[in-house]
C-alpha cells in the first residue's frame, strides 16, 4: 500500500482559512469593520479540503481492508482531543462567570452544556434557539458535521465507485443551490435554529474533495496550479469580498463550485521548496488547535477584561486584539505539543492494544 501524498501548500491554505476565521470572530477589535464579510465560507473550504485529504488519507486503507470501525476510531482520535479541551475552557469561564456574577447560564445549564458538548451533541431547545448551537465553543458546530459526514462516508465507500460519486456530489448540490438561494447565502448552519441546514451545506462540498481527489491525474488538471502566495490571495480576496447585495447567493454558489475546487487541485499540484513546505506545514499543524480554541479564549481573555476595565468586550482595543491573538497561537502551539499529540499516541496505543490478538 503506497504512502499518501503530502500536499504543503493544502497544509497553507488551511492555515490562511483558519487564521481568517480565528480574526473574522473579534474582526471588530482588529479595527476590521467591512472586513472577512464572506469569513465563513472558510468553513465551506475546510469541508472541501477535508474530503480530499480523507480521501488521500484513508481511500487507499479502506479499499486494503480497513474496517469502518476502524477509520471512525482514527476520526475520533485526530479531532476529539481538542475539541474536549476546547469545550473545557469554554466551561471554565462559565464556572467562574458564576463565582463574578457575570453568569447567563445557571450551574445546571452550565453542566448539562458541558456534558453535550464533550459528547458532540448540540443543543438545540428552549431558550437557546437563537444561540449557537454548542454555546461553550461554537465552531464545534462544523466538527460535528465533519464527523457526520465521515460517517456516511465510510458506511457508503463500498458502494462509492466513481460514477456513484459524480452522481452523489451532483445531487448535493442541488439543496446547496436551493439553501444558498433561499437564504441568501451559506452562512447557515452555526445558529441552533438553523442547525439543520449544516447538513445540507456539508454534502457538497465533502464530496467534492474525494472526487478531486480521485480526478487529480486527469489530463489537463495538472496545468491548474499557481504559487502558493496567488493562492493564498485568492482565497483571502474571497473571503474578503462585499458589497454583492442580491448576488451574495451566487457569489457563494460560485466559490464553492469553482473557486474552491480549483484552489485544492490548484495546491495539490504546488510543488513546494524544503523551506516553504516547513512553514506551510507550521500553518497546517497550528489551523485545527487555533481553530477550535481561539472561541472559547477570546470569551475568556475579554469578559475579564472587560470585568476589570481593561477594554470594552463589545469593542476591544488593537493592542488587546494583537494579545488575544498571540496567546491563541501560543496555545495552540503548547496544546498541540504537549496535550493533543500525547493524548492522541495514548489513545492509538489503547485500541491497537485492545484489538491485538491474544497469544497462544
Amino acid at each position: 500500500m503506497s504512502k499518501p501524498a503530502y500536499y504543503p501548500a493544502l497544509d497553507g491554505l488551511r492555515g490562511v482559512a483558519a487564521l481568517s476565521v480565528v480574526v473574522m470572530h473579534r474582526h471588530v477589535w482588529f479595527g476590521l469593520e467591512g472586513w472577512l464579510a464572506h469569513g465563513y465560507l472558510a468553513v465551506d473550504f475546510f469541508f472541501m479540503l477535508s474530503g480530499f485529504v480523507i480521501a488521500n488519507a484513508y481511500e487507499g486503507k479502506l479499499t486494503g481492508g480497513m474496517s469502518a470501525w476502524d477509520f471512525i476510531k482514527a476520526r475520533l482520535i485526530r479531532l476529539y482531543p481538542l475539541l474536549a479541551l476546547g469545550v473545557t475552557i469554554g466551561t471554565a469561564w462559565r464556572l467562574l462567570a458564576l463565582k463574578l456574577d457575570l453568569a447567563i447560564f445557571t450551574p445546571a445549564e452550565t453542566w448539562a452544556i458541558f456534558g453535550r458538548g464533550l459528547l458532540l451533541l448540540p443543543t438545540l431547545h428552549g431558550r437557546f434557539a437563537n444561540t449557537s448551537a454548542f454555546p461553550f465553543d461554537p465552531p464545534t458546530w462544523s466538527l460535528f458535521f465533519e464527523l457526520a459526514i465521515n460517517l456516511v462516508y465510510v458506511a457508503i465507500f463500498r458502494f462509492l465507485s466513481t460514477g456513484r460519486l459524480v452522481g452523489l456530489t451532483l445531487a448535493c448540490l442541488v439543496p446547496l443551490s436551493l439553501l444558498a438561494f433561499k437564504t441568501g447565502g451559506l452562512d447557515a448552519g452555526d445558529v441552533a435554529e438553523d442547525f439543520w441546514q449544516g447538513g445540507i451545506r456539508v454534502g457538497f462540498p465533502f464530496f467534492a474533495g474525494v472526487l478531486l481527489h480521485r480526478f487529480r491525474g486527469l489530463p489537463g488538471l495538472e496545468r491548474i496550479r499557481a504559487p502558493f502566495w496567488v493562492q493564498a490571495l485568492v482565497l483571502l480576496a474571497v473571503l474578503n469580498a462585499s458589497g454583492l447585495g442580491a448576488a451574495r447567493w451566487a457569489f457563494d454558489l460560485f466559490c464553492a463550485v469553482v473557486i474552491f475546487p480549483a484552489l485544492v487541485i490548484a495546491g495539490a499540484n504546488t510543488v513546494s521548496s524544503a523551506r516553504e513546505t516547513q512553514a506551510l506545514k507550521v500553518m497546517g499543524d497550528l489551523s485545527y488547535p487555533a481553530y477550535v480554541l481561539h472561541y472559547p479564549i477570546y470569551v475568556l481573555m475579554g469578559s475579564l477584561a472587560d470585568y476589570w476595565g481593561i477594554v470594552d468586550y463589545t469593542d476591544g482595543a488593537l493592542w488587546f486584539a494583537l494579545l488575544t491573538l498571540g496567546v491563541i497561537l501560543a496555545v495552540s502551539q503548547g496544546a498541540t505539543i504537549w496535550f493533543d499529540r500525547p493524548v492522541r499516541a495514548w489513545l492509538t496505543r489503547v485500541t491497537q492494544a485492545r484489538r491485538a490478538p491474544l497469544p497462544a
